[in-house]
């Protein structure tokens, strides 16, 4: 990449079965380099109230005419706009001037930086959200929006660059450290931009595929989305043991425990915590399922039983400890044996809730 350059997306005739090995090194070097301290703003975040639900509106009240991409703007209402009308991505950068002791250097030496105004302004429209240090100094309901915006892309520190597709989704982020140069920050930013390219390429791709051919194309583009791009694959997870019953993949397993994930969260929310266990053992039953699949179906249906506050009875710590240790020997070589002995100690400490009597009638 020549210095200062924005590179152009070339990668249109890269194998549509598989990402480019260039982007996937990429993206782990920029996951390397993205790295931050995070910023404590959850104290900030717990003394507002965050808007319930629904669109929010423009907060800044600047009523600015977005008509170019040529500088950071601060009406994200009018962006989005924007980016819709001109089917544009959109780059929203998040900075906390005022008290991250790194986002006055970077506003200055990153975002006010022509050449990356010029080259970002091409490819993205530009929104900047300052996160205030103190509350009061906003009004309530510009300090509440600002944090729902923070809340929704899943804002960890300051400064960072979330890019957004033109319907305002996320599919990638670049934090900014004090070691990342102008040129780094170009690189993380396209890289992430390519990634997601091969991810609309690779959906194209499934739509045609069949079989395993099609699981196989799934499963890479499972592996390669952001945890908020998982949560809107079940259509396709769901769809893996109609492509391959047989398990010739040798997938089915793991998709047969993404699926019981999702019905077991819908029987949580209905405080059915019974029913979500007792799928999720099931599945860890399963002989189609490989053994670190059957391991995390296990410790997760015991979790689920304690997190849902089965654990008062005797019987029911007991019962606990067994799938804690029918986790621990279905794959005894796994990283999480610690973890796994840790929590099961924990367990076998519980001490059970004490017996209800019948009350005698006083003579």
């Amino acid at each position: 990449m020549e210095e200062n350059e924005l590179k152009e997306n070339e990668s249109s005739s890269v194998e549509t079965n598989q990402l480019t090995e260039d982007s996937s090194n990429a993206s782990e070097e920029t996951k390397a380099k993205c790295k931050c301290k995070k910023t404590l703003i959850l104290g900030i975040i717990a003394a507002v109230v965050l808007v319930a639900g629904g669109a929010v509106g423009a907060f800044f009240g600047l009523g600015m005419n977005v008509a170019r991409a040529t500088e950071w703007v601060k009406d994200y209402e009018a962006v989005q706009e924007t980016a819709k009308n001109r089917n544009k991505n959109i780059l929203l950068v998040f900075t906390g001037v005022e008290w991250d002791n790194i986002s006055g250097d970077f506003e200055k030496n990153i975002m006010q930086d022509k050449e990356f105004i010029k080259k970002m302004g091409k490819k993205f429209e530009l929104v900047h959200i300052d996160i205030p240090a103190s509350e009061s100094s906003v009004p309530e309901e510009e300090m509440q929006q600002i944090f729902t915006y923070a809340m929704m892309y899943g804002l960890e520190t300051t400064p960072s660059f979330i890019l957004l597709n033109s319907e305002c989704k996320s599919y990638g982020t670049v934090a900014f450290t004090e070691d990342m140069g102008l040129e780094a920050v170009i690189e993380a930013i396209v890289a992430a931009e390519t990634s997601y390219k091969d991810l609309i390429k690779l959906k194209a791709s499934i739509g045609k595929a069949k079989g395993i051919k099609k699981v196989e194309l799934i499963d890479t583009l499972y592996e390669n989305s952001s945890d908020e791009e998982k949560a809107e694959l079940m259509d396709y997870i769901l769809e893996i043991p109609t492509l391959d019953p047989e398990n010739e993949s040798g997938l089915l397993g793991k998709y047969k425990l993404l699926a019981a994930y999702n019905e077991a969260g819908l029987y949580m929310q209905r405080g059915d915590v019974l029913s979500a266990r007792d799928l999720l053992v099931r599945v860890a039953e399963d002989p189609v399922v490989d053994s670190k699949y059957s391991q995390e179906a296990f410790y997760t249906a015991a979790y689920v039983s304690a997190l849902g506050g089965l654990t008062v009875t005797q019987e029911e710590i007991d019962y606990v400890c067994t799938l804690i240790e029918k986790a621990i020997n279905a794959y005894p070589e796994s990283e999480h044996i610690q973890d796994l002995n840790h929590f099961l100690e924990l367990v076998k400490s519980q001490t059970p809730a004490p017996a209800e009597v019948d009350e005698v009638p006083a003579k």
